[in-house]
């Protein structure tokens, strides 16, 4: 696709010199992300359209003479740096817990003016009425949010139950609405390699459409990845390893190195480009970061930075996270400085920093120095004000594990965390003492109660089991926050706590809560179902931190203690999980009962 001129006959005059352009950027050094070369220019724009640039950079001793270009508006760039705006090839705003428009607020001044955005968490929540409302509460801000149609909602159909169902029907649907490029992440991978009727119909919508396909695919390798491939992903964001990654891109995948606040891989895949002449399948993203990352590190800027820590030339990581970004989607026409292209772009004092001071978005300045410049649309939707927890108020005795028998041991089967650092848990069998009926859990400061309920208000789904190696010293916390179903989850040393914990989410809409002895001791609301806040964005991260400190303070171990119950029902992750219909066993892709029956 091109991103389309209002006006293109008076682009056209403007860049013959025969009518003013809008705007002269001049005395500036370009970064050209075809040639890699960086030289003096000045830059004319027109209607949020570049319309020419004037530079001499065959010439050592030329200059480009801006005097002779006619403007309404001149402005001196200092000598700085004039790169394209920034392109994020793959994001879900809703782990940043903010709405559309304060994710702008957040990454604008920090140079990101694209993303390509996957929103799969609140479809699987609102289903296409979400997908619907994070295109509207971004149709008017002041930087591009392309939307791609969540293909795997639920990530896993059968051992889960989310607020919503997408197969083919739905995905067409999506597919015609503007600014939707494509099709979101394809996770199901098993499903597209062995023929799932489902998956199979999903991707055929994609392909009578020309769309773009974005992969999935961890560890994917030798025939698998080539059968993945011929069914029509084009894209990985997972990959992790060098040698993995060297081999997707000699297969011609496209790499969207990440470096989220989670998953840093730069390190392991900027070695994997060694030998390779610049391949054009190569690209940056977050796919997550967090409100205080967002304010403190920055966004794409931040990825572009660390890649030239990495080893990569200024340039070349520049491109990555710009044109080539673009081309991954389709986009022609944006992600570099040329005739015809958008007028997307960003001044910085120096590249190796990727300090932003100045931003430019359709044709004009929206932030200078990191602050926005620009106004905001104020934009409220109804579904910002839906309660979208809809489960009865919960008692103690929701909490409590019936025993298969009235008193005595009885075989449990429990999730085990591998350490205390690792989001990956196994399943152990443990002998459990029952007591009138009920399990009660050894004061060991080692094992801890988890519950999952259906939220959405198709069932009343619930699930209880037993985790080892949690972290969790004593009381309970609480999450609406859990991917990708977005259930309830609570993980608890006892009842009475578990029940407050969750009747606060119950009343707020959603969000995480943390109780010890009866008490809320810190609570983060996320009342946009159940995953966004409406604050500011600094406001948001002061108080992500907050409630961080107040989990590690509870024992729960890690650099991010949000992932420790957030990936507790995550089915796609090994090994063992669980879900609002009870333990998963991920490897065999199936539910397996909390109690084990003796030989």
């Amino acid at each position: 696709m091109r991103i389309q001129p209002r006006d293109r006959d008076a682009l056209v005059e403007v860049a013959l010199g025969k009518c003013p352009g809008d705007l002269l950027i001049e005395n500036v050094q370009m970064v050209n992300v075809f040639t890699g070369e960086i030289y003096p220019a000045s830059v004319l724009l027109f209607d949020g359209f570049i319309a020419h640039v004037e530079a001499n950079p065959d010439d050592p001793g030329g200059r480009p003479n801006g005097q002779m270009i006619e403007a309404t508006e001149r402005i001196d760039g200092e000598g700085m740096y004039l790169l394209p705006g920034l392109v994020d090839s793959h994001v879900h705003i809703e782990s940043s817990m903010m709405t559309p428009a304060n994710f702008a607020r957040a990454v604008i001044p920090h140079g990101t003016t694209t993303a390509i955005t996957d929103p799969h968490e609140v479809a699987n929540v609102l289903g296409i009425e979400g997908v619907r409302y994070m295109l509207d509460a971004s149709a008017a801000l002041p930087m591009r949010q392309y939307v791609l149609a969540p293909s795997c909602v639920p990530s896993v159909p059968g051992l889960e139950t989310a607020g919503a169902s997408f197969d083919a029907e739905e995905i067409a649907q999506m597919l015609e609405w503007d600014r939707v490029l494509g099709l979101a992440e394809v996770m199901d991978y098993p499903g597209v390699i062995y023929g799932s009727p489902r998956m199979r119909a999903i991707l055929e919508e994609a392909e009578k459409r020309n769309a773009f396909i974005q992969g999935h695919s961890p560890t994917l390798s030798g025939r698998a990845l080539s059968a993945y491939l011929c069914a029509g992903p084009t894209s990985d964001h997972e990959v992790r390893v060098t040698g993995e990654a060297r081999e997707k891109i000699r297969a011609g995948m496209t790499i969207d190195a990440r470096e989220s606040s989670i998953s840093r891989n730069l390190p392991a895949l900027i070695p994997a480009l060694d030998g390779f002449d610049l391949p054009p399948n190569f690209t940056l993203c977050t796919d997550d970061r967090e409100p205080a990352d967002l304010i403190a590190e920055g966004n794409m800027n931040h990825v572009v930075a660390r890649a030239i820590a990495e080893g990569l030339t200024p340039a070349h990581a520049i491109r990555y996270g710009t044109l080539q970004a673009a081309r991954s989607v389709g986009i022609e026409n944006l992600g570099a400085i040329a005739p015809g292209y958008a007028a997307d772009l960003i001044l910085v004092p120096e590249l190796e920093s990727m300090r932003v001071s100045r931003v430019f978005f359709d044709g004009r300045e929206v932030a200078r120095d990191g602050a926005i410049t620009t106004e905001m649309p104020a934009i409220q939707d109804p579904i910002e004000r839906r309660n979208t927890v809809h489960i009865a108020p919960l008692a103690p005795s929701d909490f409590e594990i019936h025993a298969p028998r009235e008193i005595g041991p009885v075989e449990t089967r429990v999730i085990t965390y591998a350490s205390e650092d690792s989001l990956f848990a196994e399943f152990a069998v443990e002998s459990i003492q029952a007591e009138e009926g009920t399990l009660l859990l050894p004061e060991d400061g080692d094992l801890a109660t988890v519950a999952v309920f259906h939220r959405h208000g198709h069932n009343e789904n619930r699930a209880l089991g037993v985790i080892r190696r949690f972290g969790l010293s004593r009381g309970a916390i609480a999450a609406t926050v859990s991917h990708d179903c977005h259930n309830l989850t609570v993980v608890s040393t006892n009842p009475d706590d578990a029940a407050v914990a969750a009747n606060a989410l119950i009343e707020a809409g959603g969000g995480l809560a943390c109780v010890r002895d009866g008490e809320i001791i810190e609570m983060l609301p996320l009342p946009i179902a159940g995953l966004m806040s409406d604050l500011p964005p600094e406001q948001l991260a002061e108080r992500t931190d907050r409630i961080k400190a107040t989990l590690r303070e509870m024992g729960i171990p890690g650099p991010d203690p949000l992932l420790r119950i957030a990936t507790l029902t995550l089915a796609v992750i090994p090994k063992a999980k669980i879900t609002d219909k009870g333990l998963v066993s991920v490897d065999e892709q199936k539910i397996v009962p909390l109690f084990v029956e003796k030989d």
